[in-house]
């Protein structure tokens, strides 16, 4: 029967390799047998009752009683269930986000609007910048840039939020006007909030689940043709995920 060996088992790949294939069946697909895992996933039986064993020793994986079809242990959702996973907007933004970067030697930033309004750095291309710092919901570029798709009654009752909190110089920036000043500018700017030197823009977006949050690109080197560069790297991030950078 050897003549059915697959050929993703002659392929190359170890046996951890082997053994996330095999639980990716099993998530997929349990309770399995190991004759479907082989079929599924085009490893022969020897490698998948080898990968099954070593799953099984570590106690993600058990085999069921009378047919031994294969199923995910509780230790395996107890692990998941405490795990810190990235937003799947999140994840469909970092590749992009992260090949763009390199070619035009930008630094990028994503963030998000999390519930009661507080605006936190989940990701950053910048090995120094403080992952999980927040940012202020009325002075800073990247809160201007996810108010700009953001409809009036909802910018109203996070600022509104934002009054009992901040101190008087921030309170200024609501009151006087200069914060809608700028989320309208960024609207003109085809929703894009600039810094004033435009070495540093934010763009908005919104995921299926309504979480707003901004990708912030950086210049690492400030040059003449800083703005022309971010414009580009924002255009090119705006038209490969049009779901998702309304």
């Amino acid at each position: 029967m050897r003549v059915k060996e697959t050929k993703l088992d002659a392929l190359p790949i170890g046996s951890a390799q082997r053994a996330f294939l095999v639980l990716e069946m099993i998530l997929k697909n349990g309770p399995i047998k190991p004759a479907e895992i082989c079929q599924k996933s085009g490893l022969g039986r020897s490698s998948v009752h080898r990968a099954i064993h070593l799953l099984v020793d570590q106690g993600w994986v058990r085999q069921q009683l009378g047919d031994r079809a294969c199923v995910a242990t509780y230790q395996l959702d107890q692990l998941a269930v405490d795990a810190n996973f990235s937003q799947p907007v999140q994840d469909q933004i970092y590749p992009i986000l992260k090949e763009l970067c390199v070619a035009h030697y930008l630094h990028g930033d994503i963030a998000f609007m999390f519930g009661g309004g507080r605006i936190k750095l989940v990701e950053s291309t910048d090995s120094k910048i403080d992952i999980n710092a927040e940012f202020s919901l009325v002075s800073s570029d990247i809160a201007t840039a996810i108010y700009s798709i953001m409809e009036p009654v909802q910018i109203t009752r996070l600022t509104s939020r934002a009054l009992q909190t901040i101190g008087p110089q921030e309170n200024e920036e609501v009151v006087s006007g200069r914060l809608a000043k700028r989320i309208i500018r960024a609207r003109q700017d085809g929703n894009m909030a600039w810094s004033s030197d435009s070495s540093v823009v934010s763009i908005p977006f919104q995921d299926d689940a309504q979480l707003f949050g901004a990708v912030r690109l950086r210049q690492k080197v400030s040059t003449r043709t800083a703005r022309q560069t971010l414009l580009f790297v924002a255009s090119e991030l705006q038209r490969t995920l049009p779901e998702v950078f309304k």
